[in-house]
Order: structure tokens, then sequence, then C-alpha cells
């Protein structure tokens, strides 16, 4: 898997791809395997739903996921296709709706460990202070582990190591898996989350083993290989694998009038060209690694 190759503080990593090229595609796949998230370009006039219409084609991704703590009858107002995250007083969401920093997490708090793959942030307004999306590559750092302290990883591997809640005001809800995982073609899986939705089973594995686990994966995420922050423009989009990747927020500051906007978008696929698309092996394009 290229991914736990990948080194984050690669200043390329940054570079987005220009969605208006005939091989953005092919770039925008290639990359997503090689590091787990891309920057895509968007720069046409168009709604946010049309664009993330327009990326989802290209990438083949299909129809976006609603997660599984929105099909309740309590939670029905975020059920939606595309979710706007920007400041709101009247809205309780403690992700949404909030100018505050997001501790890491995986999208998808009731849905089992890669049954939510893709997810694409859209960029509408940028904050006027703050506001940068943190990614972690936490299977390499994962990967890192199971060579340097086998039971550590193996705590994490078990089905009840780690229970997510919900912390919506409206609803009280859980569910229980494991940290990491692998699927049956024995590719990693990843759903490292350390924030206030969190309980951790410290009885799974070997003793002491899931106390050093996090103490390792805590001090990888503040590691420049395995840690970047983006800054999204106006009209650009992240696109990242959210089985493979776990993210956050740094807290941002808004103008009056001016909120920071951006639209998410789920998906149960993973990003794949059209085989006219495929056709041609690209050399590793500059943003990639």
């Amino acid at each position: 898997m290229q991914q736990l190759k990948a080194d984050f503080s690669d200043p390329r990593c940054a570079q987005p791809v220009d969605f208006a090229e005939r091989d953005a595609p092919n770039q925008l796949v290639n990359i997503l395997e090689e590091r787990g998230f891309a920057i895509v370009t968007m720069a046409d006039p168009g709604s946010p739903d049309a664009k993330l219409t327009a990326l989802a084609a290209a990438l083949r991704l299909g129809n976006p996921y609603i997660p599984a703590l929105y099909r309740y009858a309590e939670t029905k107002d975020y059920s939606t296709a595309y979710s706007d995250i920007r400041s709101d007083t009247k809205d309780q969401h403690p992700g949404f709706s909030t100018t505050a920093g997001q501790a890491w997490h995986v999208d998808g708090l009731l849905d089992d460990i890669g049954d939510i793959k893709t997810t694409v942030l859209y960029c509408v307004r940028a904050a006027h202070r703050g506001g940068q999306t943190l990614l972690f590559n936490s299977l390499a750092a994962f990967a890192e582990l199971r060579e340097t302290d086998p039971p550590a990883a193996e705590a994490l591997l078990s089905p009840k190591a780690l229970n997510r809640r919900s912390t919506l005001p409206a609803i009280n809800v859980s569910s229980t898996g494991p940290v990491f995982a692998v699927d049956e073609a024995g590719n990693l899986l990843a759903r490292y989350t350390d924030n206030d939705t969190c309980t951790w089973n410290f009885s799974v594995g070997p003793p002491g083993g899931l106390q050093r686990a996090l103490a390792f994966l805590r001090a990888a995420s503040d590691n420049p290989r395995y840690r970047l922050a983006v800054r999204l423009a106006p009209g650009e989009a992240l696109i990242f694998r959210n089985d493979r990747v776990s993210h956050g927020r740094h807290p941002y500051e808004d103008k009056p009038n001016a909120r920071r906007h951006l639209v998410r978008a789920l998906y149960a696929k993973v990003p794949t060209c059209r085989p006219s698309e495929m056709s041609a092996e690209l050399p590793t394009s500059s943003a990639g690694l």
C-alpha cells in the first residue's frame, strides 16, 4: 500500500490538481492511492452541490452516503446529501456549526470501520483566520507501530477497543469497534479517533498494550511526516480516504457576514477512473509523492 510510505512534510502535498485538465481524474486517483488525500481546484462558477456532483461523477463515487447517526428521527435535520459546515448559533451540532477546533476522528460515528470510504470537503469561503483542515496518516503510523511494538498494535485491532458515542444533544447512541482492521483483500482500514466521543477499553489486548498504542499514535499525530494542515481556498476541494486517514480542524475566526463555509459529502465508494482514463499509465504527478 503506497500510503504507508507517504511523507506529508513533502511540500508537493499541498499542490492542487486542476479539475479542468483532461487527465485530472486519473491524477486524483493516483494521488489518493499515494497518500490518502488530494486537493483539486474547481474554479469555474457554479453551486457547491453542482461542483460536488461533477467531482463525484468524474471519480465514479456514486450517490452521497448518509451516515447511520443521521438516519434517526431525532437527527433528520442532518440527513442531507451535502452538509453545510459553518458557524450557526441556532444549531447545536458539535462539529458543523461551531468555530471550535476538532480533534482527530473519522466520519461515521456509528458506521462500521471502512463503510464510509471517501470524504469530500468543498470550500465556498475560507475563514478570516484559522480553520485549516488537519490530516493524520494514522494508517502509516499504525504500520510503524506494528513493526516496533506488535502487542500494542494488536490491542488496536480488538473489536472492543473503542466506543464512540454521539455528542448531539438530541440522541444517546454509540458504537463499539476496532481502531484499525484488515479487510477481506488484506488492506488496512482506519477508525482512529481521539476526541470527546471516545471511551477506550484498556482491558483489551496484552496488558498495557492499548495505553502504549495511544501514546504512540498521539505522538505520531504531531510528526510532520504523518500530519498536514490544509487551508482550502474558495473553489478548492479536499478529497480524502476516510477509511485510511483521520482528520480534524484548527479553530477559526469569521468576519461579520462572511462566515467560513465548507460543504461536505460522504461516499461509500473508493475513487476510480473510467477505463479510458486509465488506459495509459501516467508518470507520478508533480502533485504526488
